[in-house]
């Protein structure tokens, strides 16, 4: 009875076995598939160069352009002056030569240099200095293109003259004077140059070698126009 037990066992284990070798043969062949290695050149990677600095933009600006600014520049320089004559028992002759320069058209600016010949009292002082100056046109086409300023300048001199000194005596010296002049006056062209009267007052009559009022006359010539 055993022995067809056991038998029966066995087939019946070998029909289950039987069996289920179709349900394995269904399973996707990726289950079981061992992975394939790469083949061929190993692929390049990519490394991180760093990045170039953008070059700045040069402007170049044309050669024709810089010599037009510095044209412009050399129009708007003049030169010129102007001198002072007064005569009696006070003489003096003052020679002012300037350079200018006209920020606009009617409006200038610039240095100048001042000389005096001083004789008063049988005896002669020269001074010497300079000064700042501007100028305003401030109406124009008066009488054949003439035109109105209005002008103001301030004088620092080492004036020669007999100072009274602290014990009420009189001692020949110089000292740094400083002279604010300002006033109006006429400007007349005539041609490239134009010629200038100015009437000024001396806003420092006490120790200044100029009296009120102060009349000059002088002239300016452009450097090239």
């Amino acid at each position: 009875m055993k022995k067809h037990t056991t038998v029966a066992g066995m087939l019946s284990l070998l029909l289950m076995l039987l069996t289920s070798i179709p349900a394995f043969s269904q399973i996707p062949d990726t289950v079981y598939r061992k992975p394939e290695l790469p083949t061929g050149p190993p692929t390049p990677v990519q490394e991180n160069k760093p990045k170039t600095k953008e070059k700045p933009v040069v402007v170049q600006i044309p050669q024709e352009a810089v010599q037009q600014e510095e044209l412009e520049f050399l129009d708007r320089l003049y030169f010129g002056g102007s001198f002072g004559l007064q005569f009696g028992n006070y003489t003096n002759i003052s020679l002012l030569p300037i350079l200018g320069y006209k920020i606009t058209p009617k409006f200038s600016v610039g240095p100048g240099i001042v000389y005096h010949f001083i004789r008063s009292g049988g005896q002669t002082f020269q001074n010497f200095g300079g000064k700042v100056f501007a100028q305003h046109e401030v109406l124009g086409g008066i009488v054949n293109d003439g035109s109105l300023l209005v002008h103001a300048e301030y004088e620092v001199l080492s004036h020669e003259n007999y100072w009274r000194t602290t014990n009420g005596s009189f001692e020949l010296s110089r000292r740094i004077v400083y002279t604010p002049l300002a006033g109006v006056g006429y400007r007349q062209s005539a041609g490239r140059a134009s010629f200038d009267l100015l009437l000024l007052y001396n806003f420092n009559d006490t120790d200044s070698p100029y009296s009120n009022p102060v009349i000059r006359a002088g002239f300016n010539i452009p450097f090239r126009k």
